[in-house]
């Protein structure tokens, strides 16, 4: 029996585009009621409602913010998106959405200032997103190394990283030199004891004179 093939399902570009869209959007709602309750008791005013408010701007700035740059990037060719690309996508729908918010709730005065400021904002934001992410090859192709690696390789350290021939190498350096310190102390044992035995020698040899010279 052959095998039955369903078709495959198409991605829905509004739902790929809205779902994240919605996502940012209720992270950035959350952290606005949040930062607004606490600028409602600090103002001293009511705080549930300076946070509502902060809370449904925020939501629908990253809500639109998230979903123009979506659109915007999904338009374009995906598998040759730039730094540049995102860099012009998150400043102009920085633009479009604050410019949308602050007409929607602040009125037409606000438009132009809030397009100019959360475009610049937005950016911004990207270019150091892209500044930061962007790792050298190189940087990439070099092999980790620890902290304290680190601070032995520098010329000021006072320890130094050595390899498995240098540390035998200091090894055989370090035995060598104990050797020659306990031949010299053979080297001293040695005259030492032959001093001792002289000196008893000499003293017999008194001892022997004395008696001899006591029975005479």
């Amino acid at each position: 029996m052959a095998q039955q093939q369903y078709p495959t399902r198409m991605e829905d570009p509004v739902a790929a585009v809205i779902k994240p869209a919605l996502k940012v959007g209720l992270a950035c709602g959350t952290a606005g009621f949040l930062f607004g309750g606490a600028a409602g008791i600090v103002k001293a005013t009511t705080p549930f409602i300076f946070a509502s408010v902060s809370g449904l701007q925020t939501f629908a700035l990253g809500t639109t913010f998230w979903a123009c740059r979506g659109t915007y990037l999904r338009m374009q060719d995906v598998g040759n998106l730039k730094a540049h690309d995102y860099s012009v996508a998150s400043a102009a729908s920085g633009a479009l959405s604050g410019g949308l918010v602050a007409l929607v709730t602040r009125g037409r005065r606000n438009f132009i200032p809030a397009t100019l400021m959360w475009s610049l904002i937005a950016g911004s934001g990207q270019l150091a997103y892209n500044t930061f992410s962007a790792r050298p090859q190189t940087d990439q192709e070099l092999p980790t190394e620890s902290f304290w690696k680190h601070i032995a390789s520098k010329s000021w350290s006072p320890v130094k990283v050595m390899s498995d021939g240098e540390y035998a190498e200091l090894l055989k350096e370090k035995m060598l030199k104990v050797d020659v310190e306990i031949a010299i102390l053979d080297d001293k044992i040695a005259a030492l004891k032959k001093q001792q035995e002289a000196e008893d020698a000499k003293s017999s040899s008194t001892l022997a004179d004395l008696e001899k010279g006591s029975t005479r």
